[in-house]
């Protein structure tokens, strides 16, 4: 991936996130922090984080493969009382053609995608949704917990391990 100078990124191999102050090489990017620390890495342990503005759409991205899920209202299905709303989040179970896709661009179709599903659960009130995100190399989990910190009243854990496994996590909307 190509960062420039203001990119927001994660860290691969430890907690946080900061943004990009300088380019020192191809391969080197100085970061501050979110202590204020301006931080060496290499651009291999880091990923690139959206602001919201961009999940609708990327320089070079193709705004109608982006919205081919937004096309559809989303809407959660009737749930008794103690049920959760399941998403399942893998790419072969929201769209046909994702191949020719960057995993950057895949990333954001998801992420587009959790997001709509957040707004859909918060206005028709849904309690609790699992987001089953599958193991990977945890991407994915760590992009959705940072956009949880865009929503208030919400609790979020790993989903029953019995059930799900490794790959889900549960957001209870308090």
């Amino acid at each position: 991936m190509n960062f420039k100078i203001g990119d927001k990124v994660s860290f691969l191999n430890e907690k946080g996130s900061g943004v990009i102050t300088n380019i020192i090489s191809n391969h080197r990017v100085l970061v501050m922090n979110e202590d204020g620390f301006e931080v060496s890495y290499s651009i291999d342990a880091l990923v690139g984080l959206a602001n919201k503005s961009d999940y609708k759409m990327d320089s070079g991205m193709s705004k109608k493969w982006l919205d081919q899920k937004e096309e559809q209202t989303i809407k959660p299905p009737k749930l008794q009382l103690d049920e959760a709303w399941e998403v399942d989040l893998h790419l072969h179970e929201l769209i046909d053609t994702y191949q020719q896709k960057s995993d950057y661009e895949k990333l954001l179709f998801q992420l587009n995608y959790f997001r709509k599903c957040m707004d859909a659960a918060i206005a028709h009130r849904v309690k609790k949704v699992i987001f089953i995100h599958g193991v990977g190399k945890g991407t994915l989990r760590e992009e959705i917990i940072h956009a949880l910190r865009d929503y208030d009243r919400i609790r979020h854990y790993d989903a029953p391990m019995r059930k799900y496994g490794y790959g889900a996590l549960t957001v209870e909307i308090l």
